[in-house]
């Protein structure tokens, strides 16, 4: 049985190229969209999560400097196939700045990622200007499930 008391966010953490904008830039503001690789990941180390919703937050720096078409960000995982990244779902970003501003979205589906596996946050169209967003994933620990350890190497 779940509890809803342990629901928390966690801020998916940047990959990638982030030392050129340096990594308090990167952990604060958030990867920038003008690339369609890879922004930031998560992934539960002992304890599968359900994900209860997502948020991007965009970052007040690069915002304002956002032009052009919309921008779809999306939610990808290998929930599926092992290695096989699927699209879970996307979030879409306005064509005109949106400084210190959040979208969300709350899955109608039970998403699991259990450990090993993560959730990855690429932009699926690119940003024709300057624009950060963090992503922020509202996740649920299952403790009833204890994590699947069989693949796992015990430290001694």
């Amino acid at each position: 049985m779940a509890y809803n008391h342990s629901r928390y966010e966690v801020i998916m953490q940047p990959v990638g190229a982030i030392s050129a904008v340096g990594t308090a830039t990167a952990l604060g503001q958030g990867g920038q969209a003008v690339i369609t690789t890879v922004m930031a990941d998560w992934g539960p180390g002992y304890v599968p999560h359900r994900i209860r919703g997502a948020a991007l937050v965009m970052s007040g720096t690069d915002a304002g400097n956002f032009s052009g078409g919309a921008v779809e960000v999306s939610f990808e995982a290998d929930i599926s196939t092992p290695g096989a990244v699927t699209k879970m779902f996307g979030i879409g970003l306005p064509s005109t700045g949106g400084a210190n501003t959040s979208r969300y979205y709350t899955p109608t589906y039970t998403i699991e990622i259990l450990p090993g596996q993560k959730v990855n946050l690429r932009a699926t169209t690119a940003a024709t200007a300057g624009i950060r967003v963090r992503g922020v994933l509202y996740v649920e620990p299952r403790w009833e499930e204890p994590a699947n350890v069989t693949q796992m190497v015990a430290s001694t």
